[in-house]
């Protein structure tokens, strides 16, 4: 059984899509992470732990919009499929 180029773009697009949301995840779980811990298990108190989780997001944020979005599966010449050069 062949595998077609639709198939091949669709499980590109659905496993991106899986990266990207595991990503976020992780981004947020960090960013909550540290500000419970820097809120009940440090001397930096609510607004201290606040202000570390908000560097925590923005640093994640940054790293998402510079490059960590990015994966090979969203390649479409990869897949064999056009892109907009050759259409």
């Amino acid at each position: 059984m062949t595998t077609s180029a639709v198939e091949l773009q669709r499980h590109a697009r659905t496993y991106h899509g899986f990266t990207l949301a595991v990503k976020w995840f992780c981004i947020h779980f960090a960013t909550l992470a540290t500000l419970l811990i820097g809120w009940l298990a440090t001397p930096l108190g609510f607004v201290g732990a606040v202000l570390t989780a908000a560097i925590v997001f923005a640093v994640g944020v940054w790293a998402m919009n510079h490059g960590l979005a990015h994966s090979t599966e969203n390649d479409n010449h990869e897949l064999g499929a056009p892109t907009d050069r050759q259409t």
